[in-house]
């Protein structure tokens, strides 16, 4: 993708060179307010972004002044990158959600540690608990935090077996128990499901983990919580890991109008020769098309129905006219933004149509 260099501050949006991937401040900033601060059903602090969902330490940032309780990583490349270029309060943990699986996992994450003591990982077997230990040795404290298998098809360990894994964090030296977290579904499709289910899992782990320690059990649900009708409290979440509402995305803004669209791939028209229908410059490589296609935006009638390596069909259903030429440009929403993020060095910032930052995706590739 393009380097910051070629278009100055206060370059109009619709003159940066294409594909490139945008975010409008406006829209950004409501979303931050929609689920931080607007949200009847949790306190802003419980909030926790996977930082996954947009590899930016400038858009963590913004989060972490609207009071975001925390991040959470995916991978520890992803937590390496971001610890190495954000100022971590000791109020700002860090959650890294796969589980360490080697002693080299270990002392990537002890290393971690003494940069971020409020650095955990997440570790689903005796094995990781022992190596995790070992690494941190007497220098460090490492926390270690125990997925929970909540249905058939996710990762983790089930709710009835946490609480002995915690006791071994407990007895461990260099250790310190995070608390328990709803581990992510095997499919896809799972991701929308109802998550009662989950919390009902993550709380009977909770509870047994206090029971076992002594002491009360912090506890991590998957962003699918946040709409949910059940009250967090009768579930006694602590923090909820919240992914793509700060910029929105196709799956999420088709299921809660709520949240705006901040992010979207501008395109040009590079061949309009048949009617109601035109080939973008945004193809697989600029859109990542792994869960779906992206949705035309403020074209009336107008879908993307098919997509190469580097080029999107956009066409028009029945009935609809456009007024689309040779040049133009198109504003595209990503279906799954976390994916999109990462096929961009760069994300481009936008207030009042123009230009006004420049953020790099610095966690992309983490994984």
């Amino acid at each position: 993708m393009e380097r910051p260099a070629l278009k100055p501050i206060g370059t109009p949006a619709e003159q940066l060179d294409t594909p490139a991937l945008v975010v409008d401040m406006d829209a950004f900033k409501a979303n931050l307010l929609t689920v931080q601060f607007d949200n009847p059903r949790m306190d802003r602090s419980r909030i926790r972004p996977r930082i996954d969902a947009h590899l930016s330490p400038d858009i963590a940032g913004w989060q972490a002044g609207y009071g975001a309780n925390g991040f959470a990583a995916t991978t520890i490349s992803q937590a390496e990158a971001f610890v190495s270029r954000m100022d971590f309060s000791q109020d700002k943990s860090l959650l890294i959600l796969n589980a360490a699986t080697s002693r080299a996992d270990a002392d990537r994450v002890a290393h971690l540690a003494k940069n971020l003591q409020t650095v955990s990982i997440g570790a689903e077997s005796a094995a990781a608990v022992d190596a995790l230990a070992a690494a941190a040795g007497s220098a460090v404290y490492v926390g270690v935090a125990i997925p929970i298998r909540t249905d058939s098809r996710s990762i983790g360990v089930l709710p009835q077996d946490a609480a002995a894994l915690a006791e071994r964090v407990k007895g461990a030296g260099g250790l310190w128990f995070g608390g328990v977290f709803s581990a992510p579904p095997l499919t896809l499709g799972d991701r929308d499901a109802d998550p009662s289910t989950a919390l009902a899992a993550l709380s009977e782990a909770a509870e047994r983990c206090a029971e076992t320690t002594g002491d009360r059990c912090s506890s991590y649900a998957r962003g699918s919580a946040l709409y949910d009708d059940a009250r967090l409290d009768d579930y006694e979440v602590t923090d909820l890991i919240a992914g793509s509402y700060a910029l929105g995305d196709r799956r999420l803004i088709e299921r809660r109008p709520e949240i705006r669209p901040a992010a979207r791939i501008l395109a040009t028209v590079m061949s309009e020769q048949e009617p109601g229908l035109a080939w973008l410059d945004a193809g697989q490589k600029a859109t990542s098309i792994d869960t779906g296609l992206p949705l035309v935006d403020g074209i009336p009638g107008a879908t993307i129905t098919r997509i190469s390596a580097e080029h999107g069909c956009m066409e028009l259903t029945e009935g609809a006219s456009w007024d689309v030429r040779l040049g133009d440009k198109v504003w595209l929403i990503p279906h799954d933004i976390a994916n999109t993020v990462n096929v961009y060095d760069y994300i481009h910032a936008v207030e009042d149509g123009k230009l006004v930052n420049i953020w790099r995706t610095a966690g992309r590739g983490g994984y």
